[in-house]
């Protein structure tokens, strides 16, 4: 199958203070390694219809989206069942930071976290200016944006990392998030994504994020 080339976006909105060693809220799981995991399906020439972009070959990814549990298609290829989207990894200490996400064409992305021999993913909704998100039905109040964990969730790498800069990590992502809610023309509707994300993704130094943003001592 064929994916849509307009929703290729690399995303930045890493949250780079975060260090694995203080998420105990979170729900980690351990990996697994599989030689059935491989870059095959992510041929740069394909999925961008024979538009090499060299700053993608090893920074792509093969998204799956599911809104409630229906399949959400590239909304200029319906055709297609998958968005092709960026991907970017970087490495912050002892963890390994992932993230992709479709932009203007579903307004969500997901980040992973990779600590030895754990992970943990979310969700990350953001429709633009409009405050339109909250947790639960009951809230009054809404928010630009919303982040949410998984129900449900598992990795499949095709190596254990080494956590060095310039690796590629290979891996398959499947997950379910919370519940959250949405409001459409002043009603409030269910929000459960899903998701299978194929990714290859070259780590990448914190250092220059670190000089950037004042956190270096």
């Amino acid at each position: 199958m064929k994916g849509s080339v307009g929703s290729i976006l690399l995303v930045f909105g890493i949250s780079i203070t975060i260090s694995a060693n203080a998420q105990d809220n979170q729900p980690w799981r351990k990996y697994t390694i599989s030689k059935k995991i491989s870059d095959s399906s992510l041929n740069t020439k394909k999925l961008l219809h024979s538009k090499t972009k060299k700053a993608l070959e090893n920074n792509i990814a093969i998204f799956y989206l599911y809104k409630n549990g229906a399949l959400v298609k590239p909304p200029k290829d319906s055709a297609s069942d998958f968005f092709a989207a960026g991907c970017l990894c970087f490495k912050f200490n002892d963890t390994l930071l992932l993230n992709s996400g479709l932009g203007k064409y579903a307004g969500v992305g997901v980040g992973i976290k990779i600590y030895q021999d754990k992970f943990t993913s979310t969700l990350h909704a953001n429709p633009g200016t409009m405050l339109t998100y909250k947790d639960k039905k009951s809230d009054s109040s809404y928010k630009r944006d919303i982040t949410v964990l998984p129900e449900m969730q598992s990795l499949k790498l095709s190596k254990e990392p080494s956590f060095s800069s310039d690796e590629v990590i290979i891996g398959d992502l499947t997950a379910t998030y919370k519940r959250f809610y949405q409001t459409v023309h002043h009603k409030d509707q269910s929000r459960v994504y899903s998701v299978r994300l194929i990714f290859k993704c070259k780590v990448t130094a914190m250092d220059s994020m670190k000089d950037a943003t004042g956190m270096r001592q």
